[in-house]
């Protein structure tokens, strides 16, 4: 099943508040990736860069997109998605708007997630968002551990 991504985005909009305060333009968002851009001036922190729980709530918001697209793809009737355990390493200082890059870590790993799901009615999985900026130079990474339930 083609996932329609706008109504991925009317989802996140309407069921997860946070997601329209970030200032996230979605540039895709498929069951194999999602790709945000996100304005810094709708993140700014103190010192002029972007703050340090923005980085993780849009790491968070592209994960989460990712599971509920790949739901949507493969036809399973649920949107309950938690984040059970979430860490971010900052390595750099986001000085400019910044991306989010989120996918599996690989297709195995993606395909099994989702079976499981299906055999065990709730599944626990990791995923890994990239937060990008100065044409590409990877400025933090983040992954959580997700728990779906049927």
């Amino acid at each position: 099943m083609e996932v329609n991504s706008q109504e991925l985005i009317q989802i996140l909009q309407n069921k997860i508040t946070l997601f329209r305060h970030l200032g996230i333009t979605v540039k895709e968002m498929t069951a194999d990736r999602v790709h945000f851009q996100v304005d810094l001036q709708r993140n700014l922190n103190h010192k002029g860069t972007a703050f340090g729980g923005s980085l993780y709530a849009t790491a968070v918001l592209a994960a989460y997109g990712l599971v509920l697209a790949g739901l949507k793809e493969k036809n399973i009737p649920t949107e309950n998605i938690v984040i059970a355990k979430g860490a971010i390493d900052y390595l750099r200082p986001v000085e400019t708007d910044f991306e989010i890059v989120c996918e599996f870590p690989d297709l195995p790993t993606k395909d099994q997630f989702y079976r499981d799901l299906v055999a065990n009615k709730r599944v626990r999985g990791s995923v890994k968002s990239h937060i990008l900026a100065d044409g590409g130079s990877l400025k933090a990474l983040f992954e959580g551990s997700f728990v779906v339930r049927l």
